[in-house]
């Protein structure tokens, strides 16, 4: 009696293994709930009178009839021995009145006869039928193999093998996954059922063993966002009056069933669900108690039953919810940019529910599948908001993508078909000017690229020179900078070749090369005429530098302070040079170089041409700085220009930098107690 228990219990779980997951149209993104299409392939066979005396096989397609979602399962029923005994292709469960007949059928044939399973299968998969947008799943339960001796249908073993390979073929190519039951003392070899439930996805379970395979069922239940299946209680109760008090922690449900299995009769039951009153269909052994009318605000139900002494009873709450899932994302979008999305559920009547507490349930996962390179875009961030779970899922590259995307909750995980993603690579952007004419003299033009062109997507652009670039020009990059300079007269073309390393785009910079005799003879004239006038001004006048007159002008003005010169860079293997203190207050005259404060370092002042770099004594004890050197000069941050004058106060550094990099030194100017 108690293994009898224990396999109804079992039984009652079973079934809900093969409600369906949610299936997602790759095409909107929007998941559709195909309705589930449940055959029970029955063995009636007279052995059977033996493992099942209490029909406990029938009892737990029943209880599934009563517990079912009415709304997306359709239920089958096939019972069959040597022959097929009684049957009906799946049919509706959404009415009482609807279970009670597929019930009453369950119950009409009783067990005798041989056992030919292929028979069973084969009339199932035909009752089936190929309609589309339903799942559909067969459940066999035998407690045994085909055994047609004695048989007086004229089928034998070969024939109903054929028939199993050819319903197991079927049930392959359809996707029907078919669930094998080996019922109480099973007398064949399960290989057959193994490899009939492996083939088609399915499991196969013993009755045996139902602790464990419940174990399964749950872990099977939270991949599924239809609904979840919970024990309530699995106790040995007094002789009495029993309150189970049940937690409703579920949002949006749309259906709950209470299941209640106990080897013992169950006595008068009641279920207090708010203000409603239900009384369980009771059917000995199990009852079922099915609420439609959910009332979201209501926490709590609870079971009153009345129970023999030493009566163990299990109760299961399952719980169904039917909202559809749907995602909205482009499925168009630029590489190296964030790819947004958004989850949300709508209600059967196509409104989307607004509820942040509701989506802060869900864990969401999101990723971009695997590309050539092996890696995977894992997703950056989400967050629920009221209408639902938004985040980004960055794109690094351009290609043709598979989005993957699920979330779950306490009632199992939903995953969305893989959604195609195309992430574009945008061309560079840009062009070259075009300029006037020039000739062979005109300097070499400077085209600093990165002025010049971007990358919308962000890449780093590489740059060459095209082969059909002019001979008659001589065109370079280095370090992100075009150099261009005329070789001859004519129209001249330099085809610059842009890359964000992926493609590349084409510019062109023409350039039209006059002859000098055409474009400068007037220059040339004037030139001569002002070179002229110039030599005979030089000749006859002899006018004063700028430097001379500066001198002139400050000759009342005395140096202060001193200055401390640091040489901070010179060529390798170079004698370093200590740092150097010069009193300023100590030097005659109102004019010195920096070349004679260091003449001792011949090396240096030749290097950074210190001998063209003047000091001039100014008023309010500050210099004034001016040179004809090629050094690079600056005081601060600002940069000294040749032949101009700059003014040096007290706290003033000067740095100077040789043109070829190999000399640097600093020279701060200090004030000093005198």
């Amino acid at each position: 009696m108690k293994r009898q228990r224990k396999f109804l219990a079992f039984v009652i779980s079973l079934v809900f293994l093969i409600v369906f997951p949610i299936a997602v149209n790759a095409e909107d993104f929007v998941s559709q709930r195909d309705g589930l299409d449940v055959i029970f392939v029955m063995d009636h066979s007279g052995s059977m009178k033996t493992n099942d005396p209490q029909n406990i096989a029938k009892g737990m397609v029943k209880a599934f009839v009563d517990t079912a979602h009415g709304g997306s399962v359709r239920v089958g029923f096939v019972a069959y021995n040597d022959q097929i005994l009684s049957s009906t292709s799946p049919v509706s469960i959404k009415t009482l009145e609807e279970r009670n007949a597929l019930k009453t059928l369950i119950d009409e044939k009783g067990y005798s006869g041989n056992t030919d399973i292929g028979l069973g299968l084969r009339y199932a998969c035909d009752l089936l039928g190929r309609e589309k947008g339903r799942k559909k799943v067969l459940v066999l339960i035998s407690d045994g193999e085909s055994d047609l001796n004695g048989s007086a249908t004229g089928r034998d073993l070969e024939m109903s093998q054929n028939d199993l390979a050819a319903a197991r073929e079927f049930c392959h190519m359809e996707d029907i996954p078919v669930y094998t039951i080996a019922f109480g003392d099973y007398d064949g070899n399960t290989r057959v059922l193994e490899e009939l439930s492996q083939s088609t996805g399915a499991g196969m379970y013993t009755a045996e063993d139902p602790e464990k395979l419940i174990e399964i069922l749950y872990g099977i239940l939270k991949a599924n966002m239809n609904y979840t299946i919970k024990k309530i209680t699995d106790g040995i109760y007094a002789l009495g009056t029993q309150n189970i008090h049940i937690t409703l922690d579920e949002p949006y449900l749309d259906e709950m069933d209470l299941l209640m299995i106990s080897s013992q009769a169950i006595g008068p039951s009641r279920i207090l669900y708010g203000e409603q009153v239900f009384e369980p269909v009771d059917l000995e052994k199990y009852a079922v108690a099915k609420i439609t009318d959910i009332d979201n605000q209501e926490t709590e139900l609870i079971v009153q039953t009345e129970t023999l002494k030493n009566q163990q009873l299990q109760v299961y709450l399952v719980s169904y919810r039917t909202l559809i899932p749907v995602i909205e994302v482009d499925t168009s979008t630029n590489k190296n940019h964030g790819l947004p999305f958004w989850i949300y559920f709508r209600d059967d009547n196509g409104d989307t529910i607004v509820d942040e507490a509701f989506y802060g349930r869900f864990d969401c996962q999101v990723s971009f599948g695997a590309d050539e390179s092996g890696e995977k875009a894992e997703l950056i961030s989400s967050s629920a908001v009221p209408e639902g779970i938004t985040g980004e899922l960055p794109v690094a590259g351009s290609g043709i993508y598979d989005l993957n995307a699920a979330v779950c909750d306490g009632m199992g995980t939903v995953t969305f078909e893989p959604i195609t993603i195309t992430a574009n690579n945008r061309l560079p952007k840009g062009s070259l000017p075009q300029e006037g004419s020039c000739t062979i003299f005109t300097k070499t033009r400077e085209y600093r690229l990165s002025d010049y062109f971007h990358d919308p997507d962000g890449d780093e652009l590489f740059y060459s020179i095209g082969e059909s670039t002019s001979l008659g020009v001589r065109a370079g990059i280095e370090e992100g900078i075009l150099r261009v300079k005329a070789g001859e007269a004519g129209q001249q073309k330099v085809h610059l070749i842009v890359s964000d390393g992926e493609e590349s785009i084409v510019c062109q910079l023409a350039l039209d090369v006059a002859p000098l005799w055409k474009t400068y003879w007037w220059i040339i004239a004037i030139s001569v005429v002002l070179f002229l006038g110039i030599l005979l001004k030089k000749i006859f006048t002899k006018p004063k530098s700028e430097l001379e007159t500066l001198v002139e002008e400050k000759q009342e003005s005395r140096f202060s302070g001193k200055m401390n010169a640091y040489v901070t860079g010179q060529p390798e293997g170079a004698k370093e040079i200590p740092p150097l203190s010069f009193d300023m207050y100590k030097v005659k005259g109102n004019k010195i170089t920096l070349g004679s404060l260091m003449s001792r370092y011949g090396d240096v002042r030749d290097g950074l041409g210190l001998d063209d770099i003047y000091l001039v004594a100014d008023k309010d004890r500050q210099m004034i700085l001016y040179h004809t050197s090629d050094v690079s000069v600056m005081i601060g941050n600002s940069i000294v220009c040749r032949k101009a004058q700059y003014s040096v106060r007290f706290g003033d550094v000067i740095y100077l930098t040789s043109m070829d990099g190999s000399y640097d030194m600093e020279i701060h100017y200090i004030a000093v107690f005198q």
